[in-house]
């Protein structure tokens, strides 16, 4: 199965990927680009790294180029903005 992993490189998807790989499935990794996976392994040289943030495609391009992709699933770990409001 193809898998997307939107914040693959974060603390849980950094785990999760590995693990998805690991059980033989293909992996891609929706990422900003600013840091590096949280913690090394030998399978990211398998996962496909893909730079889109999805602020700076905020009017419907990023789920357009999501769908593009054709997966068979799709791992949403920032699926919210926080929004900090002063005092």
């Amino acid at each position: 199965m193809k898998v997307i992993v939107i914040s693959g490189s974060g603390h849980i998807g950094t785990y999760l990927v590995t693990k998805l790989i690991r059980a033989g499935h293909e992996v891609i990794n929706i990422t900003r680009g600013q840091s590096s996976p949280y913690k090394a392994d030998p399978t990211w040289k398998d996962i496909k790294p893909i730079v889109l943030d999805r602020e700076k495609h905020s009017n419907g391009d990023f789920a357009k180029k999501i769908a593009e992709l054709n997966a068979d699933i799709v791992v949403d770990l920032i699926n919210f903005t926080l929004k900090i409001q002063n005092s």
